[in-house]
């Protein structure tokens, strides 16, 4: 039986999927203004290489100390606010001063930086990436005190504000691409910058409406801030690990033909869009409920809330996986394909996100299980199982690129990601009791009902898109899809589906 704390984090995840889906749809709108103005262009390739090396180095830095400081800032509040709000100042000085060192190197080393990582690209095209680099080097900066606020904000059961920020992102660069006219790529890199800055006034003015106190004695030699920096460190570096791959992909695909890393860019967000929209929402609504069932030593509540969410991941990301690789062509050519879009960048970024698709579930068990080792304060782990990924990641990639080009750097991209998701659980399962994650037949379930989906969903488009436009042909046999895979789920009687159909069925009698 669910508990109230699961029920709890699920109907927090509904709320933040509701905001998430108006982000997402501004996100995707967002990535066809780029398609239609610039294609996937040299340029564009620039513009994704340029904005990697500030998010990287933002993930590095301030993504392990926010990581790191929300299980202690729980158990330093449990003891008294005073504490928690000494951890708090003392922690968001330290994620000032250390990104704000990357984004001073970032901008003083830009040419080295791109040298790094995409050095194939021609010369003319590596002075616009660093003109774009240094233009958007305050992003390790402002990013970082996006992910501390949003963290401080998050332990304080605050979700729906942090919520609002890439809704508010979304919107500046939207903006920015209806009206940069002759700026071109480098207007879009200024209001990129832009749109990581604004936010942070948003988290601040929430911050200041909940009352969270930040404490102004900075006590870096603190048993809690020590606490805090020895956890980060091991996420420093399995992040640090796990962007080598990155660099490594941008390397490889910007010695491919013109576009590819566009293509892998564009075909990426739109196979991450279930998990933005879902996933996020969840990993957000459940780290702290985690963190407070650890510092209270409740293992069974705890393997009951991970159990649940990673059912509830593979019941919604294992039909999107399926659905994305065999509608790969038509999903692509009604997002992006208009403008300077044309078919051969359609058939480039379908192929990248066919094999994108292939990984989703891997990507989204692994965030979920990284959070639930993050609460254990057991940052080890991921380290350790992060730096195993990179160097299957990288020789991975070397072998794909050669004979599959981009396809290969996307395929080498999922492979990982299961090899990440399935050390985890099989670690943390054996932390837990026993049968505490034991979710492998729901799991056979759904991949059964999905593939009977995707193979109606690939029949009908197939009938539908002879005679109709691509809006109804691919509605077709997404809406065929779905049905097929609802009713499968319920012949299978998947515990979840039943659930729904129960409270439904009680909801129309009393109505």
């Amino acid at each position: 039986m669910r508990s109230k704390t699961t029920s709890g984090v699920f109907k927090a995840t509904v709320g933040l999927s509701a905001i998430s889906i108006v982000s997402k749809i501004l996100a995707f709108a967002r990535e066809q203004f780029i398609a239609w103005r610039f294609g996937a262009s040299a340029s564009v390739d620039s513009y994704v290489a340029a904005f990697t090396a500030p998010q990287l180095l933002a993930g590095i830095l301030g993504g392990a100390v926010a990581a790191a400081f929300l299980p202690v800032y729980t158990a330093q509040r449990a003891k008294s606010e005073e504490a928690g709000e000494r951890l708090a100042g003392t922690s968001l000085l330290a994620v000032v001063l250390i990104s704000g060192l990357g984004s001073a190197m970032m901008l003083a080393f830009a040419p080295g930086v791109v040298k790094l990582l995409v050095g194939n690209f021609p010369p003319e095209q590596q002075l616009l990436t660093v003109q774009l680099l240094r233009i958007m080097s305050a992003g390790v900066t402002l990013l970082s005190l996006s992910f501390f606020l949003t963290m401080l904000l998050n332990s304080h059961k605050e979700f729906m504000m942090p919520a609002l920020v890439p809704v508010l992102t979304n919107v500046v660069l939207v903006v920015g691409l209806i009206f940069i006219g002759s700026w071109g790529i480098v207007g879009l890199s200024v209001f990129t910058t832009l749109s990581m800055g604004i936010p942070i006034l948003v988290l601040i003015w929430a911050i200041y409406r909940r009352r969270i106190k930040i404490g102004f004695h900075y006590a870096f030699a603190s048993t809690a801030f020590r606490r805090v920096a020895a956890l980060s460190i091991p996420i420093f570096a399995s992040s640090a690990f796990g962007q080598i791959y990155q660099l490594v992909d941008r390397r490889l695909a910007s010695g491919l033909d013109a576009g590819s890393l566009a293509s892998l860019n564009f075909a990426v967000k739109l196979a991450q869009l279930p998990i933005a929209i879902f996933v996020t929402a969840l990993v957000t609504a459940v780290y702290p409920t985690l963190a407070y069932q650890a510092s209270q030593k409740d293992l069974r509540g705890f393997g009951e809330t991970v159990s649940a969410s990673l059912r509830g991941v593979s019941l919604l990301l294992i039909p999107a996986a399926v659905g994305m690789f065999v509608l790969q062509t038509p999903i692509v050519r009604l997002a992006f394909e208009r403008g300077s879009f044309d078919e051969l960048a359609t058939a480039k970024t379908a192929v990248a996100l066919g094999y994108y698709a292939i990984g989703i579930l891997g990507l989204a068990m692994a965030q979920v299980l990284a959070r639930a080792f993050y609460s254990l304060q057991d940052t080890l782990t991921p380290v350790k199982v992060g730096i195993a990924t990179a160097i299957i990641n990288v020789a991975l990639a070397f072998i794909l690129v050669r004979p599959m080009g981009h396809g290969g750097l996307a395929l080498a991209n999922s492979l990982g990601y299961f090899f990440n998701s399935g050390m985890l659980l099989l670690i943390l399962s054996s932390k837990l009791r026993r049968g505490a994650l034991d979710f492998a037949p729901l799991v056979g379930k759904a991949v059964l009902a999905a593939l009977l989906m995707g193979g109606v969903a690939y029949g009908v488009y197939g009938l539908v898109a002879t005679r109709f436009g691509q809006i109804i042909s691919l509605g077709s046999a997404v809406g065929f899809g779905v049905a097929v895979y609802g009713i499968m789920l319920l012949v299978l009687k998947v515990e979840e589906v039943n659930m729904v159909r129960r409270r439904l069925l009680r909801a129309v009698k009393r109505g």
